[in-house]
């Protein structure tokens, strides 16, 4: 009798493992495609940094902040366009260290990279050059309205 009851509770308690391990794991939530609410702070805070760094003639924060400015850029890219953004890492990971011959200052690549790689890099600066630009545009909008706000309740 022990023996078929721990035996029985043995095959429940399996049970129980594999179905607690059969459940779906909860959905993931994506990104959406354009800057998140934190990528805007971190992007306006970047650009305080950078104005104030540009003013005290800090070069270190200068480099630092610009260096944020294209991370949060190449973040958002990574999620509008993800085969852009795929397409130019592959061209990153082609890219050789420069040209062997300081005479010949042809294209730093692989030959057969070349041409397709110059043209992604183009595009994505491009896109790049546009998420900033519209990082600055919502910061500034924000801004605007913060200061209407706080000038509407004058006396």
């Amino acid at each position: 009798m022990r023996r078929s009851i721990c035996s029985a509770l043995l095959a429940a308690a399996a049970c129980a493992l594999l179905a607690a391990c059969g459940q779906p794991a909860a959905p993931v939530q994506p990104l959406p495609p354009g800057p998140t609410p934190d990528e805007v702070a971190d992007y306006a805070g970047a650009q305080a940094q950078y104005r104030a760094a540009l003013a005290s003639g800090n070069g270190d924060v200068v480099i630092q902040t610009t260096n944020t400015f294209a991370l949060i850029a190449q973040a958002i890219l990574s999620r509008q366009d993800p085969s852009l953004f795929d397409a130019q890492l592959v061209c990153e990971r082609y890219r050789v260290a420069g040209p062997r011959d300081r005479r010949d200052l042809r294209a730093t690549y692989e030959p057969q990279f070349a041409q397709d790689c110059e043209h992604i890099d183009w595009r994505c600066n491009q896109a790049t050059i546009a998420i900033r630009r519209d990082l600055e545009a919502r910061i500034a909008a924000a801004d605007r309205a913060t200061v209407a706000q706080a000038g509407a309740g004058r006396p």
